[in-house]
């Protein structure tokens, strides 16, 4: 990165909500391979939470064996790594064999069968002036600049998928789409479109990476206050939760700061 940026603080908790049994989020912070993720997996019986314990497990394991340059399968390669760099290619791969991982368990264990996992991460490379996020389902990245906040994922909803096949769409034709319906997530077809893009942070950028769980009930001006609040990222990670849970806890509740 930029000559003295570098992760200044970085973390995360998740609460399993007000209404649900089982937590199926999970989140990761490997600070030595620059690595921040959160992983919300869906399926009966438990099987979301092993769905996104296996995609974490997966893309940790993914950065553990390419830590040192290494080459990677033409498995988890895409003709649109061409227009990515080197850094952001090895995020794309990661996603795509965490899909491969998550896929083969659903499709070969009865119980698990159908189970799958949205995921946002984000990648901080040691060098390089860029940072990358990546992400399938509706598992989102904020980044937080000054007062302003900004969604930097485009949610794989059908929402979405609507009005990106006709913008023109009125509020009443958009209020008879589904709002929770997911058209992207890891485990639920053999491969996978991960969506990656790069961004350059600023001195004292925040980037929030969190569940639906947060997102569906907490609004982008809490957030915005929490943030300027901050003086510890799991704590302000705790009142986000905090906040989701006192407006409903509909789902379970991750968060995962990173502030450079």
């Amino acid at each position: 990165m930029a000559a003295g940026l570098r992760v200044r603080r970085a973390g995360g908790a998740t609460d399993v909500g007000r209404h649900r049994k089982h937590n199926e989020d999970h989140f990761l912070i490997r600070e030595d391979h620059g690595l921040y993720l959160v992983a919300d997996g869906m399926g009966g019986h438990q099987a979301g939470d092993v769905a996104s314990a296996l995609a974490t497990l997966s893309v940790c394991n993914f950065y553990d064996a390419t830590q040192n340059g290494e080459s990677w399968s033409d498995a988890y390669k895409a003709p649109s790594d061409a227009a990515l760099s080197p850094s952001a290619c090895r995020l794309a791969a990661a996603l795509r064999k965490a899909n491969a991982d998550v896929y083969a368990i659903s499709s070969s264990h009865r119980k698990h069968r159908g189970m799958g996992s949205t995921i946002v991460a984000v990648y901080v490379p040691r060098e390089g002036d860029e940072v990358h996020v990546g992400h399938v389902g509706d598992s989102r990245c904020y980044r937080i600049r000054g007062g302003d906040i900004e969604q930097i994922t485009r949610d794989h909803s059908l929402l979405n998928e609507a009005l990106a096949m006709d913008p023109k769409l009125t509020a009443e034709e958009l209020a008879r789409v589904p709002t929770n319906i997911i058209t992207r997530a890891l485990g639920m077809e053999p491969s996978v479109e991960a969506e990656v893009s790069s961004l350059r942070p600023e001195p004292d950028d925040v980037l929030l990476l969190c569940s639906d769980g947060l997102s569906s009930m907490v609004t982008n001006a809490q957030i915005r206050e929490a943030i300027s609040l901050m003086s510890d990222a799991r704590e302000t990670c705790d009142l986000l939760i905090d906040l989701a849970n006192e407006a409903g806890g509909m789902d379970n509740v991750t968060a995962l700061i990173v502030q450079f």
